[in-house]
């Protein structure tokens, strides 16, 4: 009776064990098919300037890829729109990561807000004024007397400069007039040029039916009076704690702008997918330009982020020149970096 119970034991015994052994043999299974649970990756919001559209395609294409995921981050990319302003965002902590015009950034951190620009993904500026051939606009000075339209709201200080670089006084040689967010004001003729992106108006005015040939530009590039567009930013305060989780961001979010540049009507599809407000045609169409913004002709693609700084003291003297800057703006480490930068390209 005695070894009957004794057997009882040690079976029980036995059974545990094996058990336990079952156990730590799965959870060995998962690690090594390297699984990772979704509570250990790192969260990480990014304020865009608009709504989701081709000009954030690296961001959405490294998040589709799973590049994010590959560096431990969980990323949220939050759209924008008129109502949202990114440098309030991420101020105030809604974001982690913004995205905004350099020009714009200068702005508020003159106004003594701690926020640090920490990547350039647009190496040009995307910024035309369009005209139909049959206004006779083929240089700057042809603007003299005609309408031309303007965003405003920070928007109009490349014009300023083009205009006075070529001796015309805005408020005498020519009617400035605000200009909606369409291009039906240029289509309906009730102004001679209208502002717009290469990436989106201009792109728009080319699906109206419109043809190049129907149309006259000038390009700011070309007129040397380009500023800085699309940056990255964040505040002093949350990188003092997350220098390595921006550097795994921005790793990923270079390796997802390679591809797309790449690769822009793949892009344009994962664009169109994520939120399809516009047409797949549209979003092909601007990731093909946006590319040329991102990586210009003869830019090494491995540069992509790269802070170009003869471009932001541009940026900068011209923004105080045409008033939107009180004072010159302060370049230095406290404003703009390129360090992280550096670290995130060479890994």
């Amino acid at each position: 009776m005695k070894s009957k119970r004794t057997l009882a034991a040690l079976l029980a015994i036995f059974l545990f064990i094996s058990v336990i052994a079952a156990g730590c043999g799965s959870g060995k299974s998962e690690k090594t098919t390297g699984t990772r649970d979704e509570d250990a990756l790192d969260k990480l919001t990014l304020q865009t300037k608009w709504l989701p559209q081709s000009q954030f395609m690296g961001y959405y294409v490294a998040a589709e890829k799973g590049y994010y995921e590959e560096e431990g981050i969980d990323i949220e990319i939050l759209p924008g729109g008129s109502d949202i302003i990114p440098e309030q965002r991420v101020y105030n902590g809604t974001a982690d990561v913004g995205i905004t015009w350099v020009s714009s950034l200068m702005k508020y951190q003159a106004g003594g807000w701690d926020l640090l620009q920490v990547g350039q993904i647009f190496q040009k500026s995307a910024m035309l004024l369009v005209s139909k051939t049959s206004a006779g606009i083929t240089s700057p000075s042809d603007l003299a007397g005609k309408k031309v339209g303007s965003w405003f709201g920070g928007n109009e200080y490349e014009i300023y400069a083009l205009l006075e670089a070529n001796n015309l006084d805005r408020e005498k040689d020519l009617e400035l007039v605000q200009q909606d967010f369409t291009m039906n004001q240029l289509l309906s003729a009730g102004i001679d040029a209208a502002s717009a992106m290469t990436y989106n108006e201009y792109v728009l005015l080319l699906e109206s039916g419109l043809a190049e040939s129907d149309l006259n530009v000038i390009d700011m590039n070309d007129a040397g009076v380009a500023m800085l567009e699309d940056c990255l930013f964040v505040s002093k305060e949350w990188m003092a704690e997350n220098e390595d989780l921006f550097v795994r961001f921005l790793r990923a979010s270079i390796k997802g702008w390679a591809d797309a540049c790449a690769d822009p009507e793949a892009a344009g599809q994962i664009v169109y997918d994520a939120d399809q407000s516009v047409s797949l045609e549209h979003q092909i169409r601007m990731a093909k330009e946006v590319a040329k913004l991102v990586v210009p002709e003869g830019f090494d693609p491995s540069k992509i982020g790269y802070i170009d700084m003869d471009a932001v003291e541009q940026t900068a003297d011209l923004a105080y020149k045409y008033g939107l800057l009180s004072k010159p703006a302060v370049i230095s480490e406290e404003t703009i970096t390129s360090k992280y930068w550096e670290e995130a390209a060479a890994q």
